[in-house]
């Protein structure tokens, strides 16, 4: 089940990766070619277009600002754990991933939210 809004990368990320998982225990080199073709036909999107998709919601939140963006995080986090497809700890390994590519003025900005999110 593919979510096409580009805003909620857990819960495509989950599904990327539970499918990465089993198809794990199932690959050989001569099966790569045909899992790939296979997760295409199953609704993931290439590279390419969610590429696309991130830069235009990198645009969006430019013109809207931070306060709109913590909003909608704040609103797909309440919305993925109510439906019971988002955990704390999905949500500290987000975190922690992407920490690295932030100064230390966002780390700690994305720290607190997290912190907030955590104890929603």
């Amino acid at each position: 089940m593919q979510n096409n809004d580009p805003r909620n990368i857990f819960f495509n990320q989950r599904n990327e990766r539970q499918q990465g998982q089993s198809q794990q225990s199932q690959q050989s080199q001569s099966q790569q070619g045909y899992n790939t073709q296979q997760s295409q036909q199953q609704g993931q999107q290439p590279y390419e277009e969610r590429l696309e998709q991130m830069k235009k919601l990198a645009q969006k939140y430019q013109r809207e600002g931070e306060s709109q963006l913590v909003q909608d995080i704040l609103n797909n986090v309440l919305e993925q754990k109510a439906k019971g497809q988002l955990s704390n700890d999905q949500l500290r390994a987000f975190a922690k991933r992407i920490t690295p590519l932030l100064n230390g003025e966002q780390r700690q900005r994305l720290n607190d939210l997290v912190e907030q999110l955590v104890r929603l």
